[in-house]
Formats: structure tokens, sequence, C-alpha cells
């Protein structure tokens, strides 16, 4: 048995199959904590074969796994091309995402007791779709809270300057929550930045979390500068890097509102900048 949290929800993982041992590896291994309350549990069981559900197909990755939906059930079924057609893994939640029970293939654990069931991607698209129902929203970002405990979110799609940001405010004694995936909550009022264990290539990773100061769109450029960023305008390009459950049209018109509440409560920038130390500079003095 263990314990994840993330984004302060507790993610509990029970097995009683003898002979199985659970494992946490790589960056999760900083999101362990005590087998305390769980907002979510999991239990972990082996089978003999495994095929793809019957249910409603929702949605397919194209490659590693699918999302079906069986009553009010959702089922998560994955692939290996090493393993061949049949599914290695399938992963049943109920409407809420709060219980959850996952199938190991027999063969694909016969030659081993140790397993990780919670392995890239099972994860993060369990947490995407728990947030979406009332709890927050996954962003492509990169988390950062200054030394003075001021937190900014970098915001940006694949080769924005998200790693590169990282790396500069690292350099400049700054925690780095994350490189490349930040969730973001409202609680009592207050936007809060969480790190996640879903890290980019700068394998920046913290369990740690901070009420979120500023918000900047990266664009590379030959000058620093920042440009306000407001309302629907902002919202767009904020929604444009999360990750909503498109499948669930509650979840989704649920983020959009969340998006939107957070644009209004925290201050937005469009940040062009020249990827050197002069940009982290150009941040703690911008007012």
């Amino acid at each position: 048995m263990f314990t994840l949290r993330i984004a302060d929800i507790a993610t509990r993982v029970v097995c009683d199959e003898p002979g199985l041992t659970l494992k946490v590896s790589g960056a999760s291994r900083q999101f362990l904590v005590s087998n305390d309350d769980a907002d979510v549990t999991i239990r972990v069981q082996r089978a003999p074969s495994l095929r793809h559900p019957s249910g409603r197909k929702l949605f397919d990755s194209g490659c590693a796994w699918r999302l079906f939906c069986d009553g009010d059930d959702f089922i998560f079924s994955f692939v290996s091309t090493a393993a061949g057609p049949a599914p290695y893994q399938l992963a049943r939640f109920n409407a809420s995402f709060t219980t959850g029970t996952i199938l190991m293939n027999d063969a694909s654990v016969e030659n081993t007791s140790v397993v990780a069931p919670l392995e890239f991607p099972l994860a993060e698209l369990m947490t995407i779709n728990l947030l979406a129902k009332g709890r927050g929203v996954e962003i492509h970002g990169c988390g950062v809270v200054d030394r003075d405990g001021r937190a900014y979110l970098f915001v940006g799609q694949s080769e924005a300057g998200k790693t590169t940001s990282a790396r500069l405010w690292h350099r400049a004694d700054a925690l780095i929550l994350s490189d490349d995936r930040i969730i973001l909550r409202a609680r009592d009022g207050v936007v809060w930045m969480y790190g996640t264990p879903w890290h980019g290539e700068a394998e920046f990773a913290s369990p740690h979390s901070a009420p979120l100061t500023k918000i900047f769109f990266l664009e590379q450029a030959s000058e620093n500068a920042a440009r306000r960023v407001r309302g629907a305008a902002a919202a767009a390009r904020l929604f444009a890097c999360s990750f909503p459950p498109f499948h669930d049209e509650a979840g989704l018109n649920f983020t959009l509102s969340l998006l939107a509440d957070i644009v209004e409560r925290v201050p937005c920038y469009a940040l062009p900048f020249v990827p050197d130390a002069t940009v982290v500079e150009f941040v703690r003095a911008h007012k």
C-alpha cells in the first residue's frame, strides 16, 4: 500500500494479491505521504487475461491508451506494442474518480513480483479527470516560487521556453515546482499553484505549492517586455495550454469557469523574453 498526495489530493493504492508488491518510481516518490485519510482509493488486482472494454469509446490516443464509458464508470485501457494487442492494464473508476480498480494482465507481471500500477500516463489521466470534478485544472507550464515567496506561472506550448525558464530561475535560487505540468486550484478565494511529478526535459518536480502571484504567457523575442492580458483573451490563452477532459461536458464547463475565475484573480501578462538571466531580473522588477 502507498499514498500519493498531488495538489492536496491524497490517492491511496492498495493491493491484496499475494506475492505482488507495489512500487512508486521516478519523481512520484517525492509525493509519497503517510497512509492517512485518502480522497481517492484504488485497488490493484491481477487478471489471467484482459480484453478491451465493450463500453462506449470516448477517446483514443492513437497509441498507448483508450478511454471507455460503461454505465457510470470510466475505463482506461492500456496497450503496448511489446505486449501484443491485448491490454496489459485496465483501470476502472467511478463517476467521481474517487474509487477505482486497476487490473494487471498476468502476462505483463509474470516475471516480476513488483509492479508500478500508477506509471505514466495513468496517474496523470486519472488526476486530470478528478480535477475536472470541481477541484482544479492542469496547465502546460513552468511553476516558480521565488526566494521572496512570490509565485509565477510561465505558460506555453512545447518549445515556448518553459524548460529554459525553469533552468534560468533555478540558477537564480528559486524553487521550481515543475518545468512542464502545473495544477491550479482556487481555494477560499486564493488561486494556489502546485507542482506535479510529470516533469519535462529539465526534470524539475516538487510536491510544494504557493499562492499564485502572476501568470506569464511565454513568447520568445529579442528583448524583454510585459503586456497585460485581461478577461476572455487571458482565459483563452490559458485554456489553450490546459488539459481538460473533452469527453466530459460538465468537466469542460467547470474548467472554463475556473479559468475565467483565475484570470480575474491573478494578473496575466504576455512575456516576450530573451532566453538569458536578464528575464529573471526583469520579472522580479516587474510591478
